[in-house]
């Protein structure tokens, strides 16, 4: 699954891409990808010019000259800007034809991504957007006590509450086992047993991470490609997760289930 890194990295391509181009026609072959009325959402788009692509969390914000579109990629979403008429296969499912004879496609295999219209006054103040937690890319500051209050009453584990993104915003089943690697928490502690302390060092090493995944375009694990063909590299990177020996004591590393996601820690430095 995309997280914040890849996300940004596919943000950082496109918008080089698609900038003052006006979208001309939508095709939309697969009506529930989109979460708007299908008719309102041509309506809305048609017409418009592509003006920046932003960020919030895992989503994307295409804002036009008037709206927003919205984007997430859940499982296997990817975006592709190419010449028209030049790919079509039953795994894309919307396209929008634009002002250069290009088109950008959305294509998910699973169907589990979504995209959605919202003008500018419902874009922050209703769901999804206003809902995204601390983004430790964007936000400079930290309510660090508003988190914590956030964390310290859920009984479950750790690593299950900080892949809530109403809480921290962009973090996936990777990137969550890195942080508490370098943290030294272990990912089945309950949540409620957290010291301010300890997410303190949660938010440094969540900064420190992703802010070097992105510098490497992200982690190419399974089916993730940003658009045009980069690739991420900074599974080279990664201390724990996929691995099997830990990189500081030399031990085998714990493989188990949370919440239903593969989770990698060492028993031995994450006590």
């Amino acid at each position: 699954m995309p997280e914040l890194p890849e996300v940004e990295t596919v943000r950082r391509v496109l918008e080089k891409e698609i900038l003052n181009l006006k979208i001309v026609d939508v095709k939309i072959k697969y009506n529930p990808i989109i979460n708007n009325d299908i008719e309102y959402f041509k309506e809305n788009v048609i017409g418009k010019t592509f003006k920046k692509l932003e960020r919030r969390g895992k989503f994307l914000i295409f804002k036009l000259n008037e709206g927003n579109i919205i984007s997430h990629l859940r499982m296997e979403g990817k975006y592709f800007y190419i010449p028209k008429d030049s790919l079509d296969n039953k795994h894309i499912h919307v396209i929008y034809y634009l002002s250069n004879g290009y088109m950008l496609c959305y294509q998910d295999v699973r169907k589990f991504g979504r995209i959605e219209y919202k003008d500018e006054k419902n874009l922050f103040t209703t769901p999804p957007i206003n809902e995204v937690g601390y983004d430790p890319i964007l936000d400079k500051e930290i309510e660090i006590n508003r988190i914590y209050d956030k964390i310290i009453n859920k009984a479950v584990p750790i690593k299950t509450t900080l892949l809530d993104q109403s809480i921290i915003a962009g973090l996936g089943n990777i990137y969550v086992d890195e942080v508490l690697f370098k943290s030294k928490i272990n990912p089945l502690m309950p949540s409620k047993n957290l010291k301010l302390k300890e997410l303190e060092e949660i938010i440094k090493n969540t900064k420190e991470i992703l802010s070097n995944a992105i510098l490497n375009k992200g982690t190419t694990i399974r089916s993730y490609t940003s658009s045009l063909g980069v690739e991420g590299n900074y599974q080279n990177f990664l201390l724990v997760h996929t691995k099997e020996v830990c990189p500081v004591c030399g031990l085998k590393l714990s493989k188990i289930k949370i919440g239903g996601r593969s989770t990698y820690y060492c028993k031995n430095c994450q006590e």
